[in-house]
């Protein structure tokens, strides 16, 4: 039980939290910000940062393997993708992958850490994690060393090496999203953190932006006023691009490889964001402790709980919880179920006295950068969760 370890605290009005940053009264709108912190030591921040630093040379390995042995299928990879996502590993000095989350469960249970599954592509819960949980800190009267979240620091060291890398490069930074109103408050994050960093800022959406093979990446500032972009940070997941834009796809492969445009994430994070990478993982690593058994076979699970999954999902849709009779526990629906499964073995997430599961959420850089948890009153963490900021108990 993780009772003991939460810290009451008053709940913010939407004014309030309008000062901590615009727009982030739409997370007291929707009641997903919990009036309460959660108390981890530092053994145990410790405990997941190592987890997370091991997990990732793993990916690495299991990323080269896949590249190798051409096993693109088996992770859902479209073809148009593959060019690009080579490319960019090759070279993969150039492209770093510039932060994804670690999902755990375990650690504050006393259990080991263990691999859900790794957002490496578009992670959002960014300015919750960052400026929220930091406000609620405060808002509990305890310091801000109280607290493992350097992410905004990591993003500005690691944004300002990419910079460097490209000294030829004009500091332009476009961020993208798809519209929806949770992604441009991530996708603002970025933006404050990179103009702080040096970079000059447009923030658009997608049917705004133009791309061009010959030409690259542009923005319309008005008419026959043109502004050109090197760098593009997108909230739009890589497997989107390929089967809903494959036009853009081979302008952004020819762009890429013709060094025209540094695209953050780079697209061989596709790989890690697909859950098929778990099976790999499981392939290549048998029984390792942070490891939970994934295959592509329900069967392999008889007599045993196990979750089945889509290899490309977002917000919990299109998971089910079976337990160890066959029965289904829980099960959501949702809008990716044409993407092929895997079967994760079930592990039971860290429980209050209400019955309600935390789920871990490490953001990664080029190592551990902070620590949020997200809590729900079932068996999947999903859209319907609530936000979980943390205080250190030592």
């Amino acid at each position: 039980m993780v009772d003991d370890r939460l810290l009451e605290f008053p709940p913010f009005s939407k004014k309030e939290i309008r000062k901590i940053g615009q727009g982030l009264e739409w997370f007291v709108e929707e009641e997903y910000l919990c009036g309460e912190l959660l108390g981890v030591t530092q053994a145990e921040v410790r405990q997941y940062s190592e987890a997370c630093d091991e997990l990732f040379e793993m990916m690495e390995k299991a990323a080269q393997q896949v590249i190798s042995q051409q096993r693109y299928r088996e992770l859902g990879i479209p073809f148009n993708a593959i060019r690009l996502i080579e490319y960019t590993w090759e070279n993969r000095h150039r492209f770093p992958l510039l932060y994804g989350r670690f999902d755990l469960a375990g650690v504050i249970d006393g259990g080991p850490a263990k691999l859900i599954e790794f957002n490496a592509d578009t992670a959002t819960v960014l300015p919750e994690t960052v400026d929220i949980q930091a406000a609620q800190l405060r808002r509990a009267g305890l310091a801000e060393h109280r607290q493992f979240n350097k992410l905004d620091t990591h993003l500005q060291e690691h944004l300002f090496r990419i910079k460097q890398h490209y000294p030829d490069k004009s500091a332009e930074l476009l961020v993208t999203t798809l519209g929806f109103e949770e992604d441009n408050l991530n996708g603002d994050l970025i933006a404050d953190i990179a103009n702080r960093t040096g970079y000059h800022i447009q923030l658009m959406q997608l049917p705004g932006v133009i791309f061009s093979s010959d030409d690259g990446i542009f923005v319309e500032l008005q008419p026959d006023e043109y502004l050109p972009f090197d760098f593009w940070f997108k909230l739009i997941p890589w497997e989107f691009i390929a089967l809903e834009e494959p036009e853009l796809m081979d302008i952004i492969t020819k762009l890429t490889l013709n060094e025209r445009a540094v695209v953050l994430n780079p697209a061989y994070t596709m790989l890690f964001q697909s859950k098929g990478m778990l099976k790999i993982l499981w392939e290549m690593f048998p029984g390792h402790p942070l490891l939970l058994k994934t295959t592509d076979n329900p069967a392999d699970f008889r007599g045993v709980p196990y979750v089945e999954k889509v290899i490309f999902g977002r917000e919990g849709e299109n998971i089910q919880v079976v337990d160890e009779t066959g029965r289904t526990r829980e099960r959501n629906h949702g809008d990716f179920g044409h993407f092929a499964k895997v079967y994760q073995a079930y592990t039971p997430l860290p429980t209050d006295s209400d019955g309600d599961i935390y789920q871990a959420g490490v953001y990664y850089t080029d190592q551990a950068s902070a620590l949020s948890f997200r809590r729900r009153d079932g068996l999947i963490i999903d859209a319907d969760s609530e936000f979980v900021g943390h205080y250190l108990l030592d």
